[in-house]
């Protein structure tokens, strides 16, 4: 199967037909979603279902117009041609690094997911008549999630270096080694114990290239010799097909080495510029894998209905109540948590390559592939709906977690900190310098025990989050600070609040300044300056 994707990115006939076919059906999908407004990916995938529908129609009327979009092998192997370019740009942002000081949280929040999704899976699976060798397959398929989607979403949101956009790219970056070693041990399992140890071994030695390519060569390749914008597209698709080839000299799965190739150019700045000369090959790429996701569906029967239903409830259900407990546990703050959770609520693309390998095997009736197709694009689908701001509130208040308190429940006149980083310590330690009751607020641990080391009233959690504001004494400060990333966060702080006290925030642009400011409260523009301009306002008060 993976050297007939080089077959097909020649240009055999047949295959071209079907590639034209999708990428026209892209077209379409992309523009009605432009259009229209909606979501790219649940309309590219329902138009892929309308030409699947389309074309079983039109060769039932004795007319073959699209040239085999109901051939299923070529349509798994466009899916397989999309889905190996998507791996590559979403593992260009899956940099070790920038999972920071969550390194803890990240390794035993992926692990619980991975390990307790496949029981799970693996249980139900087997409850509806599976062996326990397929139902393995099956709890593979839903035990990680969706690099992909999560990565879009974060991307969009501009979310990637707050703290729960950090701590999900550390959990799918250890999920994706995890499912990418097995992938290549099952393509192994075909000849035997030493058949599984060679693939594994091969898939280490990509581990070990990919991090020399990280250190030294990505580096001295994209940044030092200051290469044009073709010539930076084109050492970046070298690196693509340098890896896959490796991958596919050594017969490990193409989606493996793509994986790989997009990790070796996730360092920073590596990967904004290569990203940036990719943009548009990753649209394209998109348009692929989910218009194919959508025309290789078959009709199931009600049985694979019901474990359809049963594997998408447990992926939306459990898969955040884990998170969020294993977070909590771990010390995450409760709002970190919950939109980990939900944001992780999905199966992977490598679910996909799961079954392939299962069908091929034996293992697996091809009718699962669709099984585990439509649970992906229902997962995928609803994540954009559940994964929001309003739905984490809703669920952060309903969580019953017990907050931290101070010994003081009497505060007034004090002044409040939400967030205490390098840049606000400055200004921390001139207010206590003046003998100022001062109430941090903020939400990583080795902040919080830092400051109670020096005895400051410090409290654990969001800085947005009301219950917190009220533990705080909020309403009856005499100025609060605010280093708080979202502009969303500060305005829902402002209105909790209310106008009777003084809150300055800190903001990045013009725009940011001005939703501040018509919430009532003072926008400092620029971050070095807020000591200064803090220390003014509060002497001009105090004269």
């Amino acid at each position: 199967m993976t050297g007939e994707l080089f077959i097909l990115a020649a240009g055999a006939g047949h295959g071209m037909a079907t590639l034209l076919v999708i990428l026209a059906a892209s077209s379409i999908g992309l523009g009605l979603a432009t259009w229209l407004r909606l979501p790219v990916v649940p309309l590219m995938i329902l138009t892929g279902i309308g030409v699947k529908v389309l074309d079983v129609w039109l060769v039932g009327m004795g007319w073959d117009v699209f040239g085999g979009i109901a051939d299923q092998d070529m349509l798994q192997e466009v899916l397989l041609l999309g889905l190996t370019f998507l791996v590559f740009a979403a593992g260009m942002e899956l940099n070790p690094s920038r999972v920071g000081q969550q390194r803890r949280a990240t390794i035993l929040i992926g692990i619980a997911q991975f390990f307790v999704m496949m029981i799970i899976g693996m249980g139900s699976a087997m409850l509806f008549g599976l062996s326990p060798l397929a139902a393995l397959y099956m709890g593979l398929a839903v035990s990680a999630s969706s690099t992909i989607v999560v990565v879009r979403m974060l991307q969009q949101r501009r979310q990637f270096f707050e703290p729960f956009g950090r701590l999900v790219l550390g959990v799918l970056l250890l999920q994706d080694l995890m499912i990418i070693i097995l992938i290549a041990a099952i393509s192994g399992g075909g000849g035997g114990v030493s058949g599984v140890v060679l693939m594994t071994l091969a898939t280490l030695g990509l581990v070990l290239l990919t991090w020399v390519f990280i250190r030294w060569v990505a580096p001295w390749l994209i940044i030092r010799q200051k290469l044009d914008q073709e010539e930076l597209m084109l050492v970046a698709l070298a690196i693509l097909f340098g890896f896959v080839g490796l991958a596919y000299w050594m017969d490990v799965p193409l989606v493996v080495g793509a994986f790989f190739a997009g990790v070796a150019l996730s360092s920073f700045p590596v990967n904004g510029i290569a990203r940036g000369q990719l943009i548009s090959l990753n649209t394209f790429f998109l348009a692929i894998f989910f218009v194919s996701l959508g025309a290789i569906l078959v009709m199931p029967t009600a049985a694979e209905f019901a474990l359809i239903a049963a594997l998408t409830v447990l992926i939306i259900l459990v898969t955040p109540l884990l998170v969020v407990l294993t977070a909590n546990w771990l010390g995450v703050t409760t709002r970190t948590a919950v939109e980990s959770g939900l944001l992780l609520a999905q199966s992977s693309e490598f679910s996909i390559v799961i079954i392939m390998l299962g069908v091929g095997a034996g293992v697996l009736e091809p009718s699962m592939l669709s099984v585990i197709a439509l649970v992906t694009i229902i997962t995928m689908t609803l994540t954009t709906f559940i994964a929001t701001d309003r739905v984490t509130w809703m669920l952060v208040r309903l969580h019953p977690s017990a907050r931290t308190e101070l010994d003081d429940h009497d505060l007034k006149e004090h002044i409040i900190m939400l967030g205490c980083g390098s840049n606000s310590q400055v200004l921390l330690d001139l207010l206590l310098l003046q003998r100022q009751r001062v109430v941090v607020v903020d939400e990583d641990p080795n902040t919080v025990e830092r400051l109670r080391s020096r005895g400051i009233d410090v409290v654990r959690g969001d800085g947005a989050d009301p219950s917190v504001l009220d533990s705080v004494d909020a309403r009856q400060a005499s100025v609060i600070i605010s280093t708080i990333r979202r502009v969303e966060d500060n305005e829902r702080m402002l209105a909790h609040v209310g106008k009777d006290v003084t809150v300055m925030v800190r903001v990045f642009s013009e725009v940011e300044a001005k939703r501040i400011e018509r919430m009532g409260g003072v926008a400092i523009r620029e971050a070095e300056a807020a000591a200064d301009d803090f220390l003014e306002w509060f002497q001009t008060q105090s004269a």
